[in-house]
């Protein structure tokens, strides 16, 4: 079951362009690209959605979440398969922004955390005494792309690994003088691992 993801952490106050609380104010909720309403939901387990309402006797249907009277949003859960447009309207209708796609910022789940730091470096926190560590799960999209890492030039690490590595006299055998299905070759390229400040590589073969 999907879990959902908060729209704004922890509360959301959107502003004016004189950065103004806007009692009242609607976030209207779309499948990018369209005016197609898209399901929010007042629920992480993503069960009791916002209903779509018309406006102003209009017969089309939107998904709408308006604030209270300080401009506070109740909690809003989007569903993590779905793209959003978001709209932000004034409580008098007027059009503030139009997001497509809006994408959301990195999900915090569990009691870890992530945290970015101000050059956008990015690190998972370990849980709260209780866990039993951290966990990231990476699913490529039909269509997308793997997860990429990127070093800064050549020959330097893109992989650094500290406070894990095991020494001592253990032995391996390696056979491999080829990529399947291949005559014995050399590799073509080396992949530069760091671990506990170490360079270490590893063959690759094309």
């Amino acid at each position: 079951m999907a879990t959902g993801q908060l729209f704004y952490d922890p509360i959301a106050r959107p502003l004016s362009s004189l950065g103004v609380s806007m009692p009242g104010a609607q976030y209207n909720f779309f499948v990018s690209g369209t005016t197609n309403p898209a399901q929010v939901f007042q629920d992480a387990a993503l069960t009791l959605p916002y209903p779509a309402v018309s406006l102003n006797g209009s017969p089309a249907l939107f998904t709408v979440v308006t604030a209270d009277g300080t401009g506070a949003m109740p909690p809003i859960f989007l569903n993590p398969k779905t793209i959003y447009r978001v709209q932000l309207y004034t409580s008098n209708g007027q059009l503030v922004e139009d997001v497509d796609p809006y994408v959301p910022p990195m999900p915090v789940t569990g009691n870890g955390q992530l945290a970015f730091d101000a050059q956008g470096e990015l690190t998972l926190v370990a849980p709260v005494p209780g866990g039993s560590g951290v966990t990231l799960t990476i699913n490529s999209r039909s269509g997308g792309t793997a997860l990429q890492l990127v070093g800064s030039g050549a020959g330097a690490a893109a992989f650094i690994a500290n406070s894990t590595v095991v020494v001592g006299t253990q032995t391996a055998t390696f056979a491999a003088t080829n990529k399947p299905g291949s005559a014995t070759t050399a590799p073509t390229k080396w992949l530069p691992i760091v671990a506990d400040g170490a360079t270490y590589y590893i063959p690759l073969w094309l």
